[in-house]
C-alpha cells in the first residue's frame, strides 16, 4: 500500500508498504486525514516523543470494508487516536485522556497518511448516516473544542474570547457559540486565519493589543471566559487581563514549556484556570452529532484538500500561514477527491 513517511524534518517519501494484516483490530481504508499543529511540530523535529521514520496523521476518517469482521462493517468511522496505558492512576479512575503515559496513533506509532490502517474496534466511532467523510474528518479537532467548552464555566449569554484562530481555536469559538455564548471575540494576528474567523461571523480583536480591543468592544466589561488556543508565552502573560473578576481562563493549546502567568492577578481578581487535554470518547460522539446537524460550517474551515503525494507542500503552506485547515485525501494521487 502507499504510505507517506516522514523520514527526517521536512523530508517525506512515498513508500510502498505491506498492507496491515488486521490482527487484533479492524483494517480501514483511509479516506481523509486532517493536518494540525501537532503534526507540524513533528515535521519541524520538535515533538518530544515522535521519532522518524513515521507515518503521521491522527485526525482520521476511514471506511470499514463490508466483509470485515467488525460491528462497523460497511460504514465510515472516525478514529479515536488515544492509546492510554490502562494502569496509571488516571486510567484507574477512567480518566484515560489524561493518562500519565498517553500515546497517540500518528505520533507514537504510525498513523493515517496511508491507504490503510489497522485500529482496535474500541477506538472507532461510527459516522452518522448522511454525514460526508470529508466533513467527519473535523470530528477529532472538534472533540477538543467540545471538551474545552464542557470543561469551562460558560453559561448562556456569556461573553467569550478565544485567543488563536487556528482550527482548534475556530472550532472552540463555534462550540462556545453553539453552547449559548452571546458574544464571541477572536484574537489572531495571521491574516488568513483572521479572514476565516470573520467569515464565520466572529468579531476580531486588534491583533496588536487584544486586551485593549476587547475592553473597547465590551465597554470595559471584558469576557466571562477566555479560551487560550494559541499556547504562546506572549499570550499566557495576557490571559488574566482578558476576563472579568471571578472569570475563567481555559488552556486549550499545548504549551511546549512552562510560561509566565500572573498568579497575583489570579488571586486578587478571583479567577479560575482550567486545563484541557484532548477529549473523552463522548466528546467525539458529540462532535459527530454537531457536524451531522450542520452546526459547523466545514466549507469555511477546510481551506484545502490535497492528495497524499502533496503532503509536504501542504505542511509548507500551514507553516507559512497561507492555509488554515488542510485535509489529505488518501484515496487518490491525482489531486484530491470529492467529498
Amino acid at each position: 500500500m502507499d504510505a507517506m513517511v516522514a523520514t527526517a524534518p521536512w523530508e517525506f517519501r512515498m513508500q510502498d508498504r505491506p498492507a496491515p494484516a488486521g490482527d487484533g483490530g479492524t483494517t480501514l481504508d483511509v479516506r481523509y486525514v486532517g493536518l494540525c499543529g501537532t503534526d507540524l511540530h513533528i515535521v519541524h523535529g520538535e515533538h518530544p516523543r515522535a521519532t522518524y521514520p513515521l507515518v503521521l496523521g491522527h485526525e482520521i476518517v476511514g471506511a470499514v470494508p463490508a466483509d470485515a469482521d467488525s460491528a462497523y462493517a460497511g460504514r465510515h468511522v472516525v478514529v479515536n487516536p488515544l492509546l492510554p496505558c490502562g494502569t496509571c492512576a488516571a486510567c484507574r479512575r477512567r480518566r484515560f485522556h489524561v493518562c500519565a503515559r498517553l500515546r497517540l496513533i500518528g505520533i507514537d506509532r504510525d498513523g493515517g497518511l496511508a491507504a490503510r490502517l489497522t485500529v482496535p474496534d474500541a477506538r472507532l466511532h461510527p459516522v452518522p448516516a448522511g454525514l460526508a467523510a470529508r466533513d467527519a474528518a473535523l470530528a477529532e479537532p472538534l472533540a477538543v473544542a467540545v471538551h474545552a467548552v464542557r470543561r469551562s464555566a460558560l453559561r448562556l449569554g456569556d461573553t467569550v474570547v478565544v485567543v488563536g484562530a487556528g482550527p482548534v481555536g475556530l472550532l472552540t469559538a463555534l462550540a462556545a457559540r453553539h453552547a449559548g455564548a452571546a458574544h464571541v471575540y477572536v484574537a489572531e494576528p495571521v491574516p488568513a486565519r483572521r479572514a476565516v474567523a470573520s467569515a464565520l461571523g466572529f468579531a476580531l480583536l486588534d491583533a496588536a493589543d487584544p486586551a485593549a480591543g476587547l475592553a473597547d468592544l465590551t465597554g470595559g466589561d471584558l469576557a466571562d471566559v477566555a479560551f487560550d488556543a494559541a499556547a504562546h508565552p506572549s499570550v499566557a502573560a495576557t490571559l488574566t487581563g482578558l476576563v472579568v473578576p471571578g472569570g475563567q481562563v481555559v488552556i486549550v493549546g499545548s504549551y511546549g514549556a512552562p510560561a509566565p502567568v500572573d498568579l497575583q492577578a489570579l488571586m486578587f481578581r478571583g479567577l479560575s484556570v482550567v486545563g484541557v487535554r484532548v477529549y473523552r470518547p463522548e466528546d467525539i460522539d458529540a462532535a459527530l452529532a454537531m457536524l451531522a446537524a450542520g452546526v459547523i460550517d466545514t466549507d469555511q474551515l477546510v481551506t484545502a484538500v490535497v492528495p497524499l503525494e502533496r503532503v509536504g507542500e501542504a505542511f509548507a503552506q500551514l507553516r507559512d500561514g497561507t492555509q488554515v485547515k488542510v485535509l489529505v485525501d488518501c484515496r487518490t494521487s491525482n489531486g484530491g477527491g470529492a467529498a
